[in-house]
C-alpha cells in the first residue's frame, strides 16, 4: 500500500474528526446523565384540586411569556388548594398573541389535574420593571404584587403550574390547544428526552466515519492512495 497524504487537507480532516468525536461524546454524556437522573428523580407533579377564590371580584393577572416559540399572556387566578389553607396563584390558561385578553374571576370553576406546586421568586428587574399592575399586566412573575392587585395580602404565595397548559388563540378564543407547560418547574423544562441526545451522538459519530471515508476516497481518486503491492 502506498499513501501520500495532502498536508493541508490532512490537518483539516484531523481537526474536523476531533470536533465531531467530541460532539458525539458530549451528546452521549448528556444521554447518560439524563438516563441516570430519570432513574432517581422524583416526579414533581401530583393531582391537585384548587378552588378559585371568589371572595373578591377582579380579573386574572396576566404574565408575559413564550410558549412553543410564540408570545403568550399567561393568566393567573387566586385560589386555595382543596379549598383551604393559604392562597396560591393558579395558572388558568394562556392567550397567544401580543394583545392580552381580560379574564373575569367571577364564575370560574375549580381546577383539578396534574400540577407542580412551588414557590417562584419575584422578578423585579430588567423587563419586569415595565409591568403595568394597573392593567393587570406583568412582564415578570411577582406573586406578592399580583395577589395584592387582587386585594389579598400574603408575603410569599406558592404557584400552581399545571403539567399541560391551555393556549387560546387571541383572535378567536373558541380555538385552543393543549401543550406542555414550560413554566411548570422553577428551572424550566428540558425539551430534549435522553433518546434525542443518543440520536445526536450517533449522528456526530456517523459524520466522523463518513469524513474518514471521503478523505480516503479523495486521496485514492488523486492517485495518492493505492492498495496494490509495489513490485
Amino acid at each position: 500500500m502506498t499513501f501520500r497524504p495532502m498536508p493541508l487537507l490532512t490537518l483539516f480532516t484531523i481537526a474536523s474528526l476531533v470536533i465531531l468525536i467530541l460532539l458525539g461524546n458530549w451528546q452521549y454524556a448528556r444521554y447518560s446523565e439524563k438516563k441516570a437522573q430519570g432513574a432517581v428523580a422524583n416526579d414533581p407533579f401530583e393531582t391537585v384540586r384548587v378552588e378559585v377564590a371568589q371572595t373578591k371580584s377582579g380579573r386574572a393577572q396576566q404574565v408575559y411569556g413564550i410558549v412553543d416559540g410564540e408570545a403568550v399572556w399567561r393568566r393567573y387566578v387566586p385560589g386555595c388548594i382543596d379549598g383551604e389553607g393559604p392562597l396560591v396563584l393558579l395558572l388558568w390558561d394562556a392567550v397567544a398573541g401580543t394583545d392580552p385578553v381580560p379574564l373575569a374571576i367571577d364564575g370560574l370553576g375549580d381546577f383539578e389535574g396534574r400540577a407542580n406546586v412551588f414557590e417562584r421568586p419575584a422578578q423585579t428587574g430588567g423587563l419586569a420593571a415595565s409591568s403595568k399592575p394597573e392593567r393587570d399586566l406583568w412582564y415578570g412573575f411577582n406573586g406578592p404584587a399580583m395577589l395584592d392587585n387582587f386585594g389579598y395580602e400574603t408575603s410569599d404565595p406558592r404557584v400552581v403550574e399545571p403539567d399541560k397548559m391551555t393556549v387560546r388563540l387571541g383572535e378567536d378564543m373558541s380555538r385552543s390547544r393543549q401543550t406542555e407547560n414550560p413554566y411548570a418547574t422553577l428551572k424550566g423544562r428540558d425539551p430534549l428526552p435522553p433518546e434525542r441526545h443518543f440520536g445526536y451522538a450517533i449522528t456526530w459519530w456517523g459524520m466522523a466515519i463518513g469524513l474518514i471515508g471521503v478523505y480516503l476516497a479523495f486521496h485514492r481518486s488523486q492517485g495518492r492512495l493505492s492498495f496494490r503491492r509495489s513490485k
